[in-house]
């Protein structure tokens, strides 16, 4: 004998907005452009965060004299530790912004040669607080040519603002977003063209937070154009 189930008999409704959110998660642990979207969100947040938090202890706190020579060797390479850090993770966030899974979509040749003058400036700060720290141990002030490191480091990214805001507005990626770049090169030109302070520094926290509002905006987004999911029927997943 045969039973037959009413429409409401043990069947329980489906939730269509909680499958949609399950799909959604499911497509953003698996989607290779979603995870290195986050990479290198995350990569931009921290860089910014860690150059700032090194430049804003150097404020605070006082380790070296006027003719350079290190007064407080703990603090000195904490603060030079943490700007090398940083400067490691702005290279891994520049490296995420191209290849073939750009976390901000495919970069056009402008956007290319904007991302390797910054990619070099980026090495350069970084080679700045290495060689920094180690001259600074070692001799007991860090040594003269360190600083050029630093200032054709910031002049890269001031040549690279350009190219690489178009390239990243070409891509569409980051949406509006994509003048941050140029806020990141306004930075770097107050903060090389201003010699009194308080316009040096300030020049370069724009520059920082710059980059956090690029990582953040790569963080926030969803999905980047033209990488929605294909179902196993070949038809785009909605």
């Amino acid at each position: 004998m045969g039973i037959t189930l009413g429409p409401d008999d043990g069947v329980l409704p489906v939730d269509h907005a909680s499958s949609q959110f399950a799909a959604t998660e499911e497509t953003a642990m698996t989607d290779p452009t979603t995870a290195a979207r986050r990479r290198t969100g995350a990569a931009a947040v921290a860089a910014g965060f860690l150059l700032a938090a090194s430049v804003a202890a150097e404020l605070v706190r006082s380790v070296q004299t006027s003719d350079g020579s290190v007064t407080d060797l703990p603090a000195f390479a904490l603060i030079l530790t943490t700007w090398v850090a940083g400067a490691g993770a702005l290279i891994l966030a520049l490296l995420g912004l191209g290849g073939s899974r750009s976390a901000a979509g495919p970069l056009p040749r402008a956007g290319r040669i904007g991302r390797g003058f910054a990619l070099t400036g980026a090495g350069l700060l970084a080679a700045f607080g290495v060689s920094g720290l180690v001259s600074g141990v070692l001799a007991g002030a860090p040594a003269e040519w360190t600083f050029l490191l630093f200032a054709v480091g910031l002049l890269l990214f001031l040549v690279a603002s350009v190219p690489l805001a178009l390239g990243l507005r070409r891509a569409g990626g980051l949406g509006g977003w994509w003048v941050t770049a140029l806020v990141a090169g306004a930075g770097v030109l107050v903060g090389l063209g201003a010699t009194a302070d308080p316009w040096h520094d300030l020049g370069l926290f724009v520059f920082f937070a710059a980059w956090v509002a690029l990582g953040l905006r790569l963080l926030r987004r969803r999905s980047v154009p033209g990488s929605a999911p294909r179902s196993r029927t070949g038809a785009r997943a909605v």
